[in-house]
């Protein structure tokens, strides 16, 4: 059976500092960021603080908006993740 899993306070800052830096890294503030969002900046903050995680919808945005791949984050924020091979 299916458990919900609410993330750790350690994937949530990990989570925050991965966006921070590519937000940093398009030489974005977190007012252009949460504009794009279409949120509120204290939001975006609470975010990149570790404070707040987003849905997966929103996950999405901005891994869209600042470029981020899934396994870069899968990677960044040290999910344990199974990941199958591919058959052929």
């Amino acid at each position: 059976m299916f458990s919900r899993r609410t993330p750790t306070q350690k994937e949530m800052e990990l989570f925050g500092e991965l966006i921070r830096e590519a937000r940093k890294g398009w030489k974005l503030t977190q007012e252009d960021l949460a504009e794009l969002m279409g949120c509120s900046l204290r939001w975006i903050s609470r975010i990149e603080r570790g404070k707040s995680s987003p849905n997966w919808r929103d996950t999405i945005c901005l891994m869209e908006i600042l470029g981020l791949s899934l396994e870069e984050v899968v990677k960044k924020v040290e999910l344990n993740v199974p990941v199958l091979t591919r058959r052929e």
